[in-house]
């Protein structure tokens, strides 16, 4: 089989069997608002389709255009992007909006280059951008597209080095010069996610698998050769401090090792050996004299961001005295599921509900 007629065959397949999603048109030939797939396209980074679906939805619903969301407050955009992690997406998506409005009055520009010089818009991004919207042939590389390629040469090895990246990228750029770019760079991410799946893939019903060297060796668990993740271990403390008003102290730190600039729960590093007295760097934002009492939970939180497996001990600090007034940091603990964007937070006052 060509190269040519397994296009054809892929885009058939596509045609026939492609999910409905929220950010795709029913008319696959149709040209795509590069606003609505910019933001699909930096939500399905490291997420998966299902998680994302809502979160879209809600987002174009509040945020229809650039100018929208330059307009909006960075921390209201956080709070939109709650529970997706990796929130320096969210960031640059901001930022980025706000470059959009100002010097391209709100239109995106339509060349690599220009795409890449923005906030968080990298190659695939940029690629993504180029081929659905505006149906240039530009290629796009995702782990569906690299697992497939993989699989379909037996590369037995991963676009880590300049070398290997070109490969793929060369790959990638082969399949995308075609009458139809956006739909081959769509029905390859497609095929990725439904079929050529990372286990058990359903080979018997790809419409590649005559071109498929690993299908027809069956040796698909082999393809591609698995990526080692190296995990840092953290331990820390996370403090909630409660006024006797029942509201609970926020932060917002520009110089903080995680978190950076969100509204977060006082954090710090600390053994969890010692989790037992009053540690001395929460006096940091909290004086001893100023506490009534305070109580270790018998459950840490448990998170990973980035390449940090966390565990947390809990500190809830009780005050003897109300919340300062009109002071924003401190949040009515009934509304801090609305006033935290991140899932580290969430998890502590979660325990702090629950053994209350």
């Amino acid at each position: 089989m060509t190269k040519t007629e397994a296009k054809i065959l892929l885009k058939k397949w596509f045609r026939q069997h492609h999910a409905h999603l929220p950010w795709r048109p029913d008319n696959l030939n149709e040209k795509r608002n590069p606003y609505f797939v910019w933001i699909s396209e930096i939500m399905l980074q490291q997420t998966q389709v299902e998680a994302v679906k809502k979160h879209y939805e809600n987002w174009v619903k509040d945020y229809p255009d650039v100018f929208t969301l330059a307009r909006a407050n960075e921390t209201d955009v956080l709070l939109h992007w709650q529970g997706l992690g990796y929130y320096s997406r969210a960031k640059n998506i901001h930022k980025t909006a706000g470059i959009l409005a100002e010097k391209w009055n709100g239109k995106f520009p339509q060349t690599r280059p220009e795409l890449e010089a923005l906030p968080g818009i990298g190659k695939y991004t940029a690629g993504a951008i180029l081929s659905f919207a505006f149906h240039q042939k530009e290629p796009i590389l995702d782990g569906n597209l690299i697992r497939i390629f993989s699989r379909l040469h037996l590369f037995d090895f991963l676009p880590a080095g300049k070398k290997e990246t070109g490969i793929y990228w060369n790959e990638a750029a082969n399949w995308a010069h075609d009458r139809e770019p956006h739909q081959i760079n769509e029905a390859l991410m497609e095929l990725g996610r439904v079929l050529c799946k990372v286990q058990n893939p359903l080979c018997g019903q790809c419409p590649l698998q005559k071109i498929c060297k690993a299908g027809m060796q069956k040796r698909t668990a082999e393809f591609p050769p698995k990526k080692e993740t190296i995990r840092e271990n953290w331990s820390g403390v996370i403090l909630v401090i409660e006024s006797t008003d029942q509201k609970i102290l926020s932060i917002r730190e520009s110089d903080a090792r995680f978190l950076k600039n969100q509204r977060s729960l006082p954090l710090f590093e600390y053994s969890k050996a010692h989790t037992r007295g009053l540690p001395g760097a929460a006096e940091k934002w909290v004086s001893p004299e100023a506490i009534a009492d305070y109580q270790w939970l018998s459950k840490p939180v448990r998170h990973s961001i980035t390449k940090f497996k966390m565990e947390c001990g809990v500190l809830h600090i009780r005050l003897k005295k109300k919340a300062p007034k009109n002071n924003p940091m401190w949040v009515p603990r009934i509304q801090t599921s609305n006033a935290f964007a991140n899932k580290l937070c969430l998890k502590a006052l979660e325990l702090i509900e629950a053994q209350s």
